[in-house]
């Protein structure tokens, strides 16, 4: 996790925020978090989670749409707290509702095409500052502790909120709030709208989790799953803001 929030930070500096977001919307948080659940309960375990994955990957688009539309308005803090309540309103809400995965599937693309489509166009470029020096090491360390933690409780967890938990903002949050206290809430928006880009990814992620994780040895599954990923979101790349 560490070189890889470094190295999604350098590249929103390097190609701006839309490409930048874009890259951080592949499931490098996720991807870990299911990848070490599948390794210490078993990739049946891992399967079971998917359905509540999928709508918890639901709650990261409506985080990423309310963060979007308060942001203009609030500093980072009350902001993000704002976004993580609409993630867990919508967790709290699938708790006990353990959909069919083709349902779950379908919400998920319906909601994501229809966020996608609403979402705010930031006006005005980011706001310039300089970056201080604690900038990358601190987000390194935040996502990092956030991996750490929802690997540790998957098991006293369950598969239902180990499920859910997956796609929690991580990245979204920690790419966000930094781009947001440092450049402002349209620097933030455009990061947020590339990062929903990578969502379709995401969702073919979750159900190459389901179908093949359980039908192969599990390092060569995620390997296959990431490749797969990448080619989805190269097709998406053109439509960044």
């Amino acid at each position: 996790m560490p070189p890889l929030i470094a190295g999604v930070t350098l590249s929103v500096r390097k190609w701006g925020e839309g490409f930048g977001g874009w890259i951080g919307g592949f499931p490098w948080v996720a991807g870990p978090i299911s990848f070490f659940i599948a390794m210490e309960n078993g990739a049946v375990f891992a399967a079971s989670t998917i359905p509540s994955a999928l709508m918890g990957s639901i709650g990261t688009t409506f985080f990423a749409l309310i963060y979007s539309i308060v942001a203009p308005r609030l500093s980072w803090l009350p902001t993000v707290l704002i976004s993580y309540v609409a993630f867990f309103v919508v967790a709290l809400a699938s708790l006990g509702r353990t959909p069919s995965l083709p349902f779950a599937v379908a919400l998920n693309l319906i909601v994501l095409s229809g966020v996608l489509y609403i979402f705010p166009k930031p006006k005005g470029k980011g706001e310039y500052r300089k970056n201080p020096t604690y900038d990358i090491p601190l987000r390194m360390f935040v996502a990092t502790l956030f991996v750490v933690l929802l690997t540790q409780l998957s098991e006293k967890l369950g598969p239902t909120w180990s499920g859910i938990l997956t796609p929690f903002p991580i990245m979204t949050s920690t790419l966000a709030v930094f781009t947001h206290s440092q450049q402002g809430p349209q620097a933030a928006a455009r990061i947020l709208y590339g990062l929903l880009l990578a969502g379709y990814g995401f969702v073919v992620f979750l159900l190459g989790v389901w179908w093949l994780v359980p039908k192969m040895a599990i390092g060569m599954a995620y390997g296959i799953l990431a490749i797969v990923v990448m080619t989805v979101n190269a097709l998406l790349i053109k439509l960044i803001r």
